[in-house]
């Protein structure tokens, strides 16, 4: 079982919907989303968790975020990118990762905050003909960053079992 905190933009996904079906392999397994911290496999107390997000998260209100523009990531991940808010996503990122997440943060790979399309790890040419159809789509949106889930993931990551919701104050 592992862990991971994400926010679901309240947007149109049929697009991002339609290239994730074919080309991220966790499309049955989550709706688009923004990952805050990442899965942690390592034994967290889930009560433990559960009150430091509590804790952090009280203290955030609301902002708002843009969903636009593509880039392809160090691991071959086509990434939408979260341009306005980008700044607030990333300062909640870190403080997330205090306390009983410093452990689990992964200092030697910069935090992009974004939604991810898909992943490409053997063929350049299917990244480019992805990257250009995504381009074609113009996918933008904007939306607000209100609350988050902590999911809880069995199965070597094939299934969520539950998701807590935590709200933002307005």
């Amino acid at each position: 079982m592992s862990y991971a905190l994400v926010h679901y933009p309240n947007i149109n996904i049929k697009y991002i919907q339609q290239i994730r079906q074919k080309y991220d392999p966790q499309f049955g397994l989550i709706e688009p989303h923004i990952t805050l911290v990442f899965p942690i496999i390592e034994s967290i107390n889930e009560n433990d968790l559960i009150m430091h997000t509590h804790s952090i998260l009280s203290k955030w209100k609301t902002f708002p975020i843009s969903l636009k523009g593509l880039q392809k990531s160090w691991d071959k991940y086509l990434f939408l990118m979260v341009e306005e808010g980008k700044v607030d996503i990333i300062k909640l990122h870190n403080e997330l990762y205090t306390d009983i997440l410093a452990k689990c943060c992964r200092n030697n790979i910069p935090f992009i905050p974004h939604l991810t399309l898909g992943v490409f790890t053997k063929d350049t040419d299917d990244f480019l003909q992805v990257f250009k159809e995504a381009q074609a789509l113009d996918l933008n949106y904007r939306c607000v960053v209100d609350k988050l889930h902590l999911i809880n993931i069995a199965d070597g990551q094939r299934s969520i079992i539950w998701s807590k919701e935590f709200i933002l104050r307005n």
